[in-house]
């Protein structure tokens, strides 16, 4: 979810249920730097709420998106991931998302766009030898 602040400035949230029952949610801000015909990049803050009590900071982020054509983009993100209470370096999260335009489904004249979404994910882990790649999907719907 996100709701621009103006051109280049947004407050962006996610919510999200993890295969091993984890809930985290997501609060920050967004700045899009770069932004072209074929690729858009943006820079992000923000903090991530679990369940489980851990709460870190995503700082810096980088995200970007990468238009192959008017239905189908590619995008994702680096992650810096900082635990909060203890300022941790937890490391690098990245993702890679197949994205896909799905504006034919708008049933509110709010709405500006609808994407689906197929990626996968790899966590902030430092030890290569268990880090795992984890598949997802998204619904972002654009206000």
């Amino acid at each position: 979810m996100s709701y621009g602040l103006n051109e280049k400035l947004d407050l962006v949230g996610y919510y999200s249920l993890h295969q091993n029952g984890t809930e985290s949610q997501y609060l920050g801000v967004l700045y899009q730097f770069y932004k072209s015909k074929k690729l858009d990049l943006a820079t992000a803050i923000g903090m991530r709420y679990q369940n489980s009590g851990i709460n870190d900071l995503f700082a810096p982020q980088l995200l970007y998106n990468y238009h192959l054509n008017e239905n189908y983009s590619v995008g994702g993100s680096f992650v810096k991931v900082i635990q909060k209470s203890s300022l941790n370096d937890k490391g690098i999260a990245v993702d890679l998302t197949l994205y896909r335009n799905m504006d034919s489904f708008i049933f509110n004249d709010k709405i500006k766009n609808i994407y689906i979404g197929l990626g996968i994910f790899k966590n902030s882990e430092k030890n290569l030898l268990k880090d795992r790649l984890y598949f997802h999907y998204s619904l972002d719907i654009v206000f």
